[in-house]
């Protein structure tokens, strides 16, 4: 057996719980696979009521992130889930489907936003909440424009508090209205929806398990964040996301198993890039994956057993062939004798 196998065998005799890997895009294809690896277990009767959920992911589709919390929630009494690195996204909303967030070292979450494919654009997306940032940039920029015009208006033309405001308002829209004219309402409907959509995701998943520190935290992680990249590592998840007891360090069950995970990972590329190359994303169960190696192995083993065995019954069968050939020579050779001496008898 390989050193990868040896490791994974070790890590999940330290976790005695169902264990299965995601790694890739969450999508509905992942969804699938997931729920086939976890009905193959209720069908064998070998499903545990504890799981681990080793989740690798750069985000996708909050509706594919709902169904698999979901799922997990629903066959599984108590969920852990590991990250060994990035989990953004979609990857955060089914976090929040957690009893236990187990951070490894390089792990990180994100924001709670969604991709949204860019206009014009094959197989490109951008973060949802880009273009909410962009409004919130454009308010800003707008009032600051408006205070200082109504001051220097005021203050420097000596003009009434009604006359400096009315300038100052209509300087202000001169100055945003060409960059407001660019924004297509039906783009900005589909973030706000798309937002939305995973929001209410989220509130739906707290309800289950609990998980946020207050009502307040799904606004934080859906809007208060600017970036799609923004990392929220395991200091920040336990301080200002998510419950104490709910985030924790890889221990003894789980350190062999972010190990493995770790050592999957490929280094020579960037893991957004890696991430987004599995399509579909992989998807297992590691625990039946082990056996069924195990299996073959066995199998193997077996095979060559048969076929040394083979062998030697075949050189037994060569040998006694050998021998018996070398007594009938022999008793040749002694009858040959026999005659010789009965015909000198005669002559003599």
């Amino acid at each position: 057996m390989s050193e990868k196998n040896d490791k994974i065998r070790d890590a999940l005799k330290g976790y005695p719980d169902d264990v299965f890997l995601y790694y890739g895009e969450i999508s509905r294809e992942g969804y699938h696979r997931l729920s086939s690896a976890i009905e193959s277990r209720i069908k064998k009767k070998d499903k545990a009521e504890k799981a681990c959920l080793i989740l690798i992911t750069p985000g996708g589709d909050a509706d594919a992130a709902f169904r698999i919390a979901r799922a997990l929630r629903h066959h599984y009494s108590f969920l852990d889930i590991l990250i060994p690195d990035l989990c953004k996204s979609a990857g955060t909303l089914i976090c929040i489907a957690a009893d236990r967030l187990i951070f490894g070292d390089r792990g990180e979450i994100g924001p709670l936003d969604v991709q949204i494919s860019k206009p014009d654009e094959f197989f490109e997306s951008m973060s949802g909440l880009n273009l909410i940032q962009a409004l919130n940039d454009l308010r800003d920029q707008m009032l600051e424009s408006f205070r200082r015009s109504f001051l220097d208006i005021r203050v420097g033309a000596r003009l009434r508090t009604k006359m400096a405001a009315e300038l100052a308002a209509e300087l202000a829209k001169e100055f945003i209205s060409p960059i407001v004219a660019k924004i297509d309402p039906v783009t900005l409907g589909e973030h706000q929806r798309k937002l939305r959509i995973a929001h209410e995701y989220g509130l739906r998943l707290n309800e289950m398990c609990g998980s946020l520190k207050t009502e307040d935290t799904l606004i934080s992680l859906v809007q208060d964040y600017p970036s799609h990249e923004f990392v929220i590592d395991r200091k920040e998840a336990r301080e200002r996301l998510f419950k104490n007891k709910k985030v924790a360090k890889p221990d003894e069950t789980t350190k062999l198993l972010y190990e493995w995970a770790r050592a999957i990972i490929p280094q020579e590329q960037s893991m957004y890039d890696s991430l987004l190359e599995k399509d579909p994303p992989w998807v297992e169960d590691l625990r039946r994956e082990q056996s069924k190696q195990k299996k073959d192995s066995d199998e193997s083993q077996s095979g060559q057993k048969v076929q040394r065995s083979g062998k030697s019954n075949q050189s037994g069968q060569e040998a006694d062939v050998a021998e018996v050939k070398e007594e009938v020579d022999q008793s040749g050779s002694k009858a040959d004798a026999a005659e010789v001496k009965k015909e000198a008898d005669q002559s003599g």
